[in-house]
């Protein structure tokens, strides 16, 4: 396919990049007010996170959820809705930890107390949202400093503590009065009445990295979880529609030791796991809004965006090739090569990408990726990749990044039982007295460095393999499995490779047996 050069009096792009930002925080600075006008629209996800059933949303960093926070003020699925995004936890969170800490004489009894203060600032936003719809709402609305819905909460909640908390740190019943308040009972009628034709749609995000031996940020966590639920349940129906954001990477310990009651509390959350399609949708997507707004003269006048094959026909095999030569010497298909160098996330295609067409800018073929060594240039970023899961993890697992290193220079193909071995090495970096064979185990599952082998093909060499982050429960891994290590970790890891394996981790699944075989 020959490709026109963009004309000489062409604009400038507004995209820093060919494939995006690698965060959405990113993206908005660069594109401002046009932003919706690049969002990729395309995903299940949009759609799913705005069933009124979901209130719980629950990915790894770098899997999304920002975006969809985002999407929420654009979106046009409920209709006449207004969007409020409280994006920033870092503003007010350490208040909420604080009254959480105070209230822990049992987990129980803190989430209880969160629970009310949740509400409590949910009611505020709304109320703050619709204040100049009428008088009572109004009247029932907090008057404080303008800014964005975390600032508002951060000095709505300093406002709490000064009247709700009494001299031993115990939160007083006066906030369940103010609850029940006829001023506050008032305006949230007021405000059914104008969410019915104009509904609502919060969005709460959380940190992307926890420390599981912080419990009040668990409580924190566990009661927004657990708010969300109760709002959902009462008031999804009346135009109210409350979003909580979950990390993925704290979501099962909290679901098996902070919620007491977690089928009462969670109810059919959406994680978000991309799909091959889906990825390389967005990828192309990005790709041809770049080449568009650059001046290139396609070779096409439209292009089908539910046609997963005229994609992969017109934007990804003529640019990035149908085969990749890997680093040892073996030809693959392109897009499973680059699927398999992550974890399936947004973010990590979107910075493989963008590295590969640095080099090949560097090296004069962009827009051709194919005409460069694309392995080469996947192996440049793998150990950055690598370090952000590391690091997404530091908190939860203190020490990660010593800990992994017992598995440097292991093979890519191993039994189960030869991490036992390993995991001895590693004692002296785990905090004190935490350090079991166990753990090491339950660490590198988590964090999606080792699988268990699923299928092997002697003839191809090529792995099937199965890694926690495609799942949604978790992965338990037995010293007569088959293990494998994922291949974005070669490089940080130092893997041995011998090119006999090719390791796919990819779950077992149609959409992908497909892309294998095209």
């Amino acid at each position: 396919m020959t490709l026109s050069a963009p004309p000489e009096s062409a604009a400038e792009t507004i995209r820093l990049h060919p494939f995006g930002e690698e965060s959405c925080e990113h993206e908005i600075k660069v594109l401002q007010d046009q932003y919706h006008q690049y969002y990729y629209n395309q995903s299940r996800f949009n759609q799913d996170v705005l069933d009124r059933d979901v209130y719980l949303i629950v990915g790894r960093r770098g899997s999304g959820k920002t975006s969809l926070t985002q999407y929420f003020n654009f979106q046009n699925h409920i209709r006449n809705a207004h969007s409020i995004d409280v994006n920033e936890p870092q503003v007010y969170s350490h208040i909420l930890q604080g009254i959480a800490d105070r209230n822990f004489i049992s987990i129980d009894l803190a989430i209880g107390e969160v629970v009310k203060i949740w509400d409590y600032l949910i009611w505020t936003l709304i109320f703050n949202e619709y204040r100049e719809h009428d008088p009572q709402i109004k009247a029932a609305d907090v008057m404080i400093r303008k800014g964005n819905a975390s600032h508002f909460i951060h000095d709505v909640l300093a406002g709490l503590i000064k009247k709700y908390v009494d001299e031993s740190g115990r939160l007083s019943d006066e906030i369940s009065d103010l609850l029940t308040s006829p001023i506050f009972v008032n305006a949230q009628q007021k405000v059914l009445e104008f969410t019915a034709r104009e509904p609502v749609i919060i969005a709460i995000d959380t940190f992307e990295r926890y420390d599981l031996y912080n419990p009040p940020m668990m409580v924190v966590t566990a009661s927004l979880i657990q708010c969300a639920n109760n709002f959902n349940i009462a008031y999804a129906h009346k135009g109210i529609h409350v979003k909580a954001f979950v990390a993925a990477e704290i979501f099962p310990h909290i679901q098996e030791t902070v919620i007491t009651n977690p089928t009462k509390f969670i109810r059919d959350p959406v994680y978000l796991l991309w799909r091959p399609k889906d990825l390389m949708r967005l990828i192309t997507w990005r790709f041809y809004k770049y080449l568009e707004e650059s001046g290139y003269r396609l070779p096409f006048n439209s292009i089908d965006w539910n046609d997963q094959r005229e994609i992969r026909q017109k934007l990804w095999d003529p640019f990035f090739g149908k085969q990749v030569r890997n680093l040892c010497g073996r030809e693959e298909q392109s897009l499973p090569y680059i699927l398999r160098h992550t974890q399936m996330r947004p973010r990590q295609m979107v910075i493989l990408c963008n590295r590969i067409a640095r080099d090949a800018t560097k090296q004069g073929k962009f827009p051709y990726f194919k005409d460069i060594s694309i392995s080469r240039a996947v192996a440049s970023i793998e150990s950055e990749l690598a370090g952000e899961i590391l690091s997404s993890y530091s908190q939860i697992y203190p020490g990660a990044s010593d800990i992994v290193t017992a598995l440097s220079a292991a093979p890519p193909i191993f039994p189960g039982n030869y991490l036992d071995q390993v995991a001895k090495r590693t004692s002296g970096f785990w905090p004190k007295g935490s350090y079991t064979a166990n753990g090491f185990r339950r660490l590198v599952t988590e964090l999606g460095i080792v699988g268990r082998v699923r299928k092997e093909d002697e003839k191809s060499g090529i792995v099937e393999a199965d890694f926690e982050y495609n799942m949604n429960d978790r992965l338990v891994l037995s010293s007569d499995d088959r293990c494998a290590i994922h291949p974005m970790f070669y490089s940080k890891l130092q893997i041995k490779r011998d090119g006999k394996y090719i390791v796919y981790p990819f779950p077992d699944d149609e959409e992908y047996r497909e892309i294998q075989q095209n």
